[in-house]
């Protein structure tokens, strides 16, 4: 058994002139099909093509078809034709179809979310529509004990590692035998999805908007763009779409507005640094155009310094009142939003280094007193017993591993 239903028209046409998309959904492992269209005139081809489809390509018949009362899916002749049970459902009452009804709902609630992280406009809807359902059928769902429809519907569990992020900005490179020397090797580009039957991704080149697909592609996945359609509604010429990239690298860490303040403050000092060179240069001529224009964009931190911590102990920092730091490390990353017991346990992390080796145990007073503790420890409970190794077999070796434990206020246990 299958459920079709037909969703549209949209008020925006795609930038490929649809305003339909037919879906298609089994019932027994719930994977979802599908087509886009630019008329419901299509409807009769694309079922007869899908029924066709699943018999070369999983030798099995369809027998029953579900759709609602619309005349599109009026294929009597059709479905007698091939032995197939055609059920709609009663008027108004669209919940006896109701398997199509939820999936399109699904399906929307992707796409929305795809379009509005990408800031890409409406005319790319095609494209998040598709995305949307080569996600949903890798996904787990409950309806079907916990496995994707794509496992259940193949055999086997789906390849995730070609996955990217929707609208993301993305280098394509460009061919060899069509450029020179002097040519850029990769072109700017959006990415759109992936293309069914083929390895590659689905791009639309940020400077002459053409829609291509690449495989040899190197994808900046937390930059994004934005495009600006200016095209009448009624229009299906795409033509004056203006895209404007931007990089903005968002962060999902909850404490990076905080940092963001910290380096607020420290903007105008850092900005204003330069180089020796530069600051003669500066000196002899004293030339300015205040006309000069400034960079408006908010000022974000890197988002790889989220995984580090510096030493700010007061020692420390005398050092870089010292040296002059140029650059100091705390304009990054703060702990101001740290209480003082966590301000603590942090700063106490860098006063002290595990040993790596034996050799290294040894030689502190600390550590082969807590080694003789712990023996004493697994003796005491019996963790093991001396036997004699049996014929032909090897004993599991075994070492040690050295962790300091600290209470909450960071002292050592």
């Amino acid at each position: 058994m299958i459920h079709i239903n037909i969703w549209g028209p949209f008020g925006v046409h795609s930038i490929h002139d649809h305003k339909f998309f037919l879906t298609i959904v089994d019932d027994y492992t719930r994977h979802t099909w599908v087509v886009l269209m630019k008329s419901k005139n299509e409807t009769g081809d694309l079922i007869n093509n899908f029924v066709f489809f699943i018999k070369n390509q999983f030798d099995k018949n369809i027998k029953i078809i579900r759709t609602d009362n619309g005349h599109e899916f009026c294929w009597q002749d059709f479905y007698d034709r091939n032995g197939i049970i055609h059920q709609t459902s009663c008027v108004e009452t669209p919940q006896q179809n109701s398997v199509v009804e939820r999936k399109h709902q699904h399906i929307l609630n992707v796409a929305c979310g795809l379009m509005f992280q990408s800031n890409l406009p409406k005319v790319f809807w095609s494209y998040a529509i598709l995305h949307a359902v080569h996600l949903i059928n890798r996904l787990l769902s409950h309806v079907i004990h916990n496995q994707s429809p794509f496992e259940i519907l193949y055999g086997d569990k789906p390849d995730l590692s070609n996955l990217k992020i929707f609208g993301c900005i993305c280098f394509a490179s460009t061919l060899e035998h069509n450029r020179s020397k002097l040519d850029p090797r990769a072109r700017k580009c959006i990415f759109l999805g992936l293309k069914k039957g083929n390895k590659g991704y689905m791009l639309i080149d940020v400077n002459n908007r053409e829609i291509f697909i690449s495989k040899n592609v190197i994808f900046h996945e937390h930059t994004l763009c934005r495009i600006i359609d200016n095209h009448d509604k009624e229009s299906s010429d795409h033509s004056n779409i203006t895209i404007e990239p931007i990089h903005d690298d968002f962060e999902f860490d909850k404490n990076q507005d905080n940092v963001q303040q910290e380096n607020t403050k420290n903007e105008t000092s850092v900005e204003n640094l330069e180089s020796p060179n530069l600051q003669e240069e500066n000196d002899e001529e004293e030339v300015f155009d205040e006309n000069l224009r400034r960079s408006t964009r908010t000022h974000r931190a890197s988002a790889f310094l989220k995984d580090y911590h510096q030493l700010q102990l007061s020692s420390h920092k005398n050092l870089q009142e010292t040296n002059k730091v140029r650059y100091p490390f705390d304009s990054i990353l703060s702990y101001k939003s740290l209480s003082d017991e966590q301000l603590k346990y942090t700063l106490s992390l860098s006063t002290q280094n595990e040993p790596q080796t034996f050799e290294e145990v040894i030689q502190d007073v600390k550590w082969v007193k807590a080694i003789q503790t712990k023996i004493q420890a697994l003796e005491a409970n019996n963790t093991w017993k001396i036997v004699d190794l049996p014929p032909v077999k090897t004993p599991i070796g075994c070492r040690w591993v050295y962790k300091i434990k600290r209470k909450a206020n960071g002292d050592v246990k």
